[in-house]
């Protein structure tokens, strides 16, 4: 996931933080804060940290507080747009008041309508902004930010207000203070841990970076010898040192810990990996699996998901897929579920399981499933 860093004084960010931050998130880079009078932000998509050094020696001497992101992209284009802050409100477009918004978390709950935009982009033009842009004070009305914070879970949310010249962060708690810095979203981008693994990570106490060791060669990994095959066995795949799916060893248990830092590159080689197109029930493309040619015989390597450009818009003969929609009889709709209380619901896993499952799967996944 992406990383905020909340800082009252710039100056006491170290360059070695910034470049783990860097590594472990080099999918956009942005900064915002207030000085003189107005609200400043400035965002790029770095090709090398060198990009993030010209742009933050600009802003690493002012004395304000200021609020800096560094992308991790599971969703949408990497490019600059969709690197952070992101707009809220505007006062060139009619506003009271100037309000941007970072984010760090997996996926806020948002339909995703625009193509290649990504879900922080979406859940401001679909949620925040018809809120706020209605009424602004929402941002400080306690009832309502309880609300944003049920709905976004263990999602974080850095807002700076221009009229107020104040820093907002929603589910703070969810983040760490942390001395000589500030306030960080989570600490795993520059302390990498089993279960999110990042190459990554940084000392505090000495102020240094480095790069993390083989995590395949932890002495509580197993490690799976020839059981993938070739330099994927081993941890060297494709020069990036980790594998996407571990086993921990928990007292003789063998426990999967999957990797967060997934690779897109590594998912293209034709060597080690399959590709699986999905269609949904109406037989349209939806995405693509590329899933091992070869698998253990304790576990698989989770499947990495994506859109296939040259696939959009295809259509799977009728043949190969189930036109009937219904599930136990019935094709469950959001109006089928959200009023009922706890028992109902109860009663409608027992009575309907297929058409429930089909309707999470719906819920997290946006339609993408085969019907198996």
């Amino acid at each position: 996931m992406c990383l905020i860093i909340k800082t009252d004084n710039p100056k006491q960010l170290h360059l070695g933080l910034l470049e783990t931050a860097y590594l472990n998130n080099s999918d956009g880079f942005g900064v915002m804060f207030y000085n003189q009078g107005k609200l400043h932000t400035q965002k790029i998509a770095p090709k090398s940290f060198k990009d993030i050094e010209k742009l933050w020696s600009k802003y690493k001497d002012l004395n304000v507080p200021m609020g800096l992101h560094f992308r991790f992209n599971t969703m949408g284009d990497t490019s600059r747009a969709m690197s952070h802050p992101f707009e809220v409100l505007s006062k060139s477009k009619g506003d009271d008041r100037d309000l941007w918004v970072m984010h760090n978390g997996p996926q806020l709950p948002t339909p995703l309508i625009d193509n290649n935009k990504s879900d922080t982009h979406q859940f401001i033009k679909w949620v925040l902004r018809p809120q706020l842009s209605a009424n602004p004070k929402l941002l400080y009305n306690a009832e309502w930010q309880e609300m944003i914070e049920e709905l976004i879970g263990t999602d974080k949310l850095l807002f700076l207000d221009g009229k107020t010249k104040e820093f907002v962060i929603y589910n703070e708690s969810e983040g760490k203070d942390v001395d000589n810095i500030g306030w960080l979203s989570n600490t795993y981008s520059i302390q990498p841990t089993y279960s999110s693994v990042r190459d990554y990570e940084y000392d505090f106490e000495n102020q240094t970076m480095k790069k993390v060791d083989k995590w395949g060669d932890y002495d509580d990994y197993e490690n799976y010898n020839g059981s993938y095959g070739g330099s994927y066995a081993s941890g060297n795949y494709g020069g990036y040192g980790f594998n996407r799916v571990k086993q921990i060893e928990n007292n003789g248990n063998l426990t999967n810990v999957i990797n967060e830092n997934v690779i897109a590159q590594e998912n293209k080689l034709d060597q080690d990996y399959t590709a699986i197109t999905h269609y949904d029930r109406e037989g349209k493309y939806t995405h693509t699996d590329f899933k091992p040619t070869a698998s253990g015989t304790k576990r698989e390597l989770v499947p990495y998901t994506q859109i296939s450009p040259d696939m959009k818009g295809k259509i799977k003969p009728k043949d190969s897929y189930i036109e009937d929609a219904m599930f136990n009889g019935k094709e469950l709709e959001w109006s089928d579920v959200c009023y009922r209380d706890l028992d109902e619901l109860e009663d409608l896993c027992e009575e309907n399981p297929k058409g429930i499952a089909h309707y999470i799967y719906d819920l997290i996944l946006g339609g993408n499933y085969d019907d198996k």
